[in-house]
């Protein structure tokens, strides 16, 4: 026991140099794959300069006493305090000010030591001090975790075990009659440096534990903010207003929330399994599909469009979707998003305003607006195509008189139902619209000749001209007809219509009741149809 506790203590010092080296060339072929972690970088630090400051200090007598002393035991106290802020780092417990504590500390204790530190007891007594301070500090910072483990626990132990024979050190070198100097062999010196020992074989082992307890800790935190993200993501997914659906690359739908099964009237888990694309228009589908793989290749960053989809009733409505896609970590697979906005009612709206705009209240009838689009189309289209058309104008005769007799919504009853007549006396093709008060027009596309085009009159005028009874009144109605016909009449709608206005009241002035050819062609034709 006395040979034990009278080791050379150069000897022990040496031994500290090779330990450390050991336990840094040990720890980093066990985390050299974790270099860019903070602790890990912290901890190895600190065991390279405790390494080096031994070695200078065990060179005290061949070296200056600059670096022997000085710079020996300042970088012995910068070793220790980063082995403390590597501790503070892997119990995730850094804070600013715990570094700035530490690393004033560190500072202060060269400074003392640089200015008190003239004889070997007080540079053994300040250097006991400043590490007992230092790896003290990691003593109390461990112990005063919350829910602290018992791995923390017991490094804990060692460290404050250790820190005990520095504070006896530090008073055998300020009250012993002989003093203590760096090698002194005595009982004091032997346990402190055999302490030191077994505390960088605890340090070796219990740091990596403590990382992967540390490292475990954060997995678990990231496990259950996962879930909790994934169970908050499932809760939008599910209450969400707007259908959201999955779809894989074999265009499947994965997975359909519960708005998804509303828009289209069934069980989301009826949708689960099948194409999206059977949802849609089956002339739509093969584009469908082509921007489907578009967008799973990332050659589509994103698809916004309008289109209509089918009910399991059978039923379409109007759907706004975008999509786009992400990426399924567990499958390693990417998955077409989707969302799906009903716009049925705004469409309807829309097309209700549309139709207004360009829709007769009164009749159902094409207005005048529209009329001239249809008529502008149609006349491009004959000089294209070499078709002839006809444009028929009719006023009805002796109206107002009905209007005085029975009322304007006697009146009103009649035009709707002189509408019906002339629609039935007509092609689906062609356009019959109410640009006035009791004038109509009708467009007939592709006509042979005007033979054709007056049997086409006559059959509207002995339409109208058939009885009506409005609101239980009995009367009847006649119309005067103006017929164009493109191209010999006109080759553009202004002449046109003039023209076949022109003819109605010539049939007007025949008497009623009556049918008019324009008469021979007037304007010049399109530049492109000159010989």
């Amino acid at each position: 026991m006395t040979t034990l506790l009278a080791l050379d203590i150069r000897t022990v010092i040496l031994l500290l140099f090779f330990g450390n080296l050991i336990a840094v060339g040990v720890f980093t072929a066990y985390r050299r794959d974790n270099f860019a972690e903070r602790p890990y970088r912290l901890f190895l630090a600190g065991k390279l300069l405790q390494a080096f400051a031994w070695a200078l200090l065990a060179l005290r007598g061949a070296i200056s006493d600059l670096l022997s002393i000085d710079i020996g035991n300042a970088m012995l106290f910068t070793g220790f305090a980063l082995e403390t802020l590597a501790f503070a780092a892997a119990t995730e417990r850094a804070s600013r000010r715990l570094v700035a504590a530490v690393a004033l500390l560190t500072l202060l204790g060269c400074v003392i030591f640089w200015i008190l530190g003239s004889t070997g007891s007080t540079r053994v007594a300040i250097a006991s001090m400043v590490s007992a301070a230092l790896l003290g500090t990691m003593v109390g910072f461990l112990l005063r975790i919350p829910d602290t483990s018992h791995l923390q626990m017991r490094i804990a132990g060692f460290y404050a075990l250790f820190c005990v024979f520095l504070v006896g050190r530090t008073g055998a070198a300020l009250f012993s009659p002989e003093g203590i100097g760096l090698f002194s062999a005595n009982a004091i010196q032997t346990l402190t440096f055999l302490t030191l020992f077994l505390l960088l074989i605890v340090g070796g082992i219990g740091f990596p534990l403590l990382l992967n307890e540390r490292n475990d800790r954060l997995l678990h935190a990231a496990h259950q903010e996962l879930l909790s993200s994934e169970a908050m993501l499932k809760n939008i997914f599910d209450t969400s207003t707007i259908a959201i659906f999955l779809g894989n690359k074999d265009g499947l739908i994965t997975h359909a929330n519960q708005r998804m099964g509303e828009m289209f009237g069934c069980d989301p888990a009826v949708l689960v399994g099948s194409r999206y694309i059977d949802r849609i228009d089956p002339a739509e589908q093969a584009i469908a599909e082509q921007r489907i793989a578009a967008i799973l290749r990332d050659e589509l960053p994103l698809l916004k469009l309008e289109r209509q989809y089918l009910r399991m009733d059978g039923s379409w409505f109007w759907g706004q979707l975008e999509c786009t896609r992400i990426h399924d970590a567990r499958a390693d697979e990417y998955l077409l998003l989707a969302v799906i906005a009903d716009i049925n009612e705004l469409k309807l709206a829309e097309q209700h305003i549309r139709e207004k705009a360009q829709y007769d209240s009164l009749t159902g009838l094409a207005n005048r607006v529209l009329f001239s689009d249809r008529l502008q189309q149609a006349t491009a289209a004959a000089q294209r195509d070499g078709h002839h058309l006809a444009l028929l104008f009719l006023d009805l005769d002796r109206f107002k008189p009905i209007n005085d007799s029975f009322g304007h919504a006697v009146g009103d009853q009649l035009l709707a139902a002189i509408a019906r007549r002339i629609e039935g006396a007509i092609r689906e093709s062609d356009t019959a619209a109410r640009i006035g008060g009791d004038e109509f027009v009708v467009l007939l596309r592709s006509v042979e000749n005007g033979d054709g085009t007056l049997t086409v009159a006559e059959k509207v005028r002995k339409a109208i001209g058939k009885p009506y009874v409005i609101d239980g009144h009995p009367m009847t109605v006649s119309c005067s007809i103006g017929i164009a016909l493109y191209p010999q009449h006109g080759y553009d709608e202004i002449t046109l219509a003039k023209n076949a206005d022109d003819a109605m009241y010539k049939a007007k002035e025949a008497g009623r009741d009556a049918i008019r050819m324009a008469d021979g062609g007037t304007g010049p034709a399109p530049a492109d149809s000159m010989q």
